[in-house]
């Protein structure tokens, strides 16, 4: 395999001397055809005719590159006058049709060389019988005929073996560029992920610090000893921020020592935790189960504690005092979620953040779908449905 193909790309390296060596080969092969009669044992008178003819016929070789066509039919009618003119219908004498016949059969489509192979095996051939000099005209017709169409077909399988390569390489490029796609892709959503969670983390923390700064503020002339409590939950969640946000850095820095120093993944059995941080700060806040509990897989458990924490989140930014409802619905094949705050919502001025997406961007990863918006009788309301088992078992791998 390795010598085919340095043989072949030293061919196409060396076209002018591969085209030399053929036409030197052509150009002996049908001198020596046109000279020896068809029992060898006599010889023809060397004329100038014959030498031209021969020399062209050779010289076609040289042409066939760039003229496919045009240099068959020269050779063609070289042979046809050869013959015409007493050569033995031999292979020596169609050699020069049979190199630019094979070329042409390598390098066209399957109607253009059947009608060159036909073109040119009709008219030697039929030179050959009523022309040809000797008294085996037949048997050398049918040689000349195998000669030619072993050329053509040659030619036709060296197109299609070029075909067959050329389809091979663009597949191959195309396998690696898909792989290359896939991978963009996968670091995206790997980013994506990343974006959200670091986003989760952030905010929640921040929100938390918020409220406890405020009720620290209010009570620092008030009761001095509440106030400092609420600081101390102030340095508690800090802290506890800074070491989410550790671990997730780590996992972008090694994984290994990221996975090692991050905790399990939250879940719904971390609501109740989730609910005391925020009733610690001053939120009121109710959680009511509907249906009997079940057993949700772990991406889906993730992205409900996410989509929770979140609308929690937006609850204490945007919205008055009130009191916050979470439900949780177990129905057949869907958990159904909904964050509500009764207090009066105020729009905020700022620009949108990436809260709102990233519940959605969640939620749709498991096969759910999000909803959010203002209520006609004030307030904020969220609700997430989701399937029990995530419909996606990467997602499922990605989130656990």
């Amino acid at each position: 395999m390795t010598s085919t193909s340095t043989w072949g790309r030293w061919c196409a390296e060396h076209p002018r001397t591969i085209d030399l060596a053929l036409t030197i080969l052509v150009l002996l092969a049908t001198w020596t055809a046109h000279r020896i009669a068809l029992d060898g044992n006599d010889t023809r008178e060397v004329t100038v005719v014959g030498v031209l003819v021969t020399a062209i016929a050779a010289a076609t070789i040289v042409f066939r590159r760039r003229y496919p066509f045009s240099a068959l039919a020269v050779a063609v009618l070289l042979g046809v006058l050869m013959i015409a003119l007493s050569a033995p219908p031999n292979a020596g004498t169609g050699s020069a049709a049979m190199v630019c016949l094979y070329y042409v059969a390598s390098t066209s489509d399957r109607r253009r060389t059947f009608f060159a192979a036909a073109s040119t095996v009709s008219s030697l051939m039929l030179v050959t019988i009523f022309l040809g000099v000797g008294n085996n005209l037949l048997q050398e017709a049918l040689g000349l005929l195998a000669w030619l169409l072993m050329a053509s077909f040659a030619g036709a399988e060296v197109r299609s073996r070029r075909a067959y390569l050329e389809s091979v390489e663009a597949r191959a490029v195309q396998a690696e560029r898909m792989r290359e796609d896939e991978a963009r892709h996968r670091v995206v959503e790997e980013r994506m992920r990343i974006a959200r969670d670091l986003h989760d983390v952030v905010a929640h923390h921040i929100a938390l610090v918020n409220l406890q700064v405020g009720v620290a503020s209010h009570l620092i002339g008030k009761d001095p000893e509440k106030a400092t409590t609420a600081l101390r939950g102030v340095e508690e969640t800090s802290k506890a921020a800074l070491d989410e946000i550790r671990a997730t850095v780590g996992v972008l820095r090694d994984a290994q020592d990221g996975d090692r120093s991050m905790k399990p993944a939250p879940g719904l059995s971390d609501l109740p935790a989730l609910v005391d941080q925020f009733v610690s700060a001053g939120m009121e806040i109710e959680v009511r189960a509907v249906g009997s509990l079940r057993p949700v897989g772990p991406a889906v458990d993730l992205t409900a504690y996410r989509i929770i924490q979140e609308a929690l989140v937006n609850a204490s930014k945007h919205a008055l005092p009130g009191a916050v409802t979470v439900s949780l619905s177990y129905e057949a094949e869907v958990l159904v979620l909904s964050v509500e705050n009764s207090g009066t919502a105020v729009p905020s001025t700022s620009p949108p953040g990436y809260g709102l997406l990233g519940m959605k961007e969640r939620a749709q990863a498991m096969g759910g779908e999000v909803s959010a918006g203002f209520r006609a009788d004030g307030g904020f309301r969220v609700d997430a449905q989701l399937p029990l088992v995530s419909v996606s078992s990467g997602s499922e791998r990605e989130e656990s």
